[in-house]
């Protein structure tokens, strides 16, 4: 299935594949095509620099839109991870509200070493490989002050002869769902057996019993109501009490680690560094340096 939309004065076709990434003229699944004569919102600010003029021409509207979703992080980087487009979000998050304080630097020139370094990495795996990252679970912690758990992705974009050029990606701000939400009713007795029982051995299929649900069924509406499945929701329970007990106390990792769910620091550490990037001991020492709440 293939969706082509034409500006009615003339536009060129940027085409996006979930797997295979965005791409000038490639046939895949979805295509937007937007007009070359559509003005950047801030022609002072350099952006693209390097990219091929058709897919600017593409690139460049979709940061109009992205300016309006205050709950997404949206960026392009060059081929080299250099921020080349971000979005109003990006700016006011990371560079006191000015895009040009993000243009042309890579993420170690915007966040910390300890935080930086994941990142760049993660975009490299993006460029060298052309293995796209999908909806990777993440707790940013943000230079100006302030914790937020994302969904981010990242795509390679290629050129015309299939080159890769660059990436594409957004962060969307993961907000749990209220009681109310429509859903959580039939998950509540669950839910609250996770929000209450987390530092104990949990298995998925007793938390479905929990639910009057299969296990098939059970991790169904979890995904659907969480974006997430349920094991992975319960190590995210572990690892936000986790973040809480080092910011507030000056408890042992050892201590944390058992305190939150975990068998042993070496546990601790393997799922705090896929969230978060960085140790929980370096996390300790990033947030006294940096202020960061919590």
């Amino acid at each position: 299935m293939r969706v082509r939309l034409w500006h009615p004065m003339g536009g060129f076709l940027v085409v996006f594949s979930k797997k295979e990434g965005f791409s000038i003229g490639n046939p895949f699944v979805a295509a937007f095509a937007f007009s070359p004569r559509m003005a950047s919102p801030n022609p002072a600010v350099p952006r693209l620099s390097g990219f091929p003029e058709e897919m600017v021409a593409g690139l460049l509207p979709m940061e109009l839109l992205f300016d309006e979703l205050g709950d997404v992080v949206f960026f392009v980087k060059d081929v080299e991870g250099r921020y080349s487009l971000v979005n109003q979000t990006l700016a006011d998050r990371c560079g006191g509200g000015n895009k040009g304080e993000l243009i042309g630097r890579k993420p170690g020139g915007v966040f910390a070493e300890e935080l930086s370094r994941h990142y760049e990495a993660q975009d490299l795996v993006v460029l060298r490989t052309g293995r796209p990252v999908l909806r990777q679970l993440e707790l940013h912690l943000y230079p100006r002050g302030g914790t937020g758990w994302c969904l981010t992705s990242k795509w390679p974009l290629r050129d015309t002869q299939g080159r890769t050029c660059g990436l594409i990606g957004i962060s969307r701000d993961l907000n749990a769902p209220s009681r109310r939400s429509r859903g959580y009713a039939e998950l509540a007795a669950a839910l609250d057996h996770i929000w209450k029982r987390y530092p104990e051995p949990l298995r998925m299929e007793d938390l479905a019993r929990v639910a009057g649900l299969s296990l098939y069924q059970f991790q169904q509406r979890v995904q659907k109501l969480f974006q997430m499945p349920p094991l992975q929701l319960l190590h995210k329970v572990r690892v936000e009490e986790a973040v809480r007990l080092i910011s507030a106390s000056d408890g042992s990792l050892s201590e944390i680690a058992q305190a939150v769910g975990y068998c042993d620091q070496s546990a601790l550490n393997k799922h705090f560094m896929k969230f978060t990037g960085i140790t929980p001991g370096r996390f300790r020492t990033f947030i006294l340096s940096e202020a960061v709440t919590v």
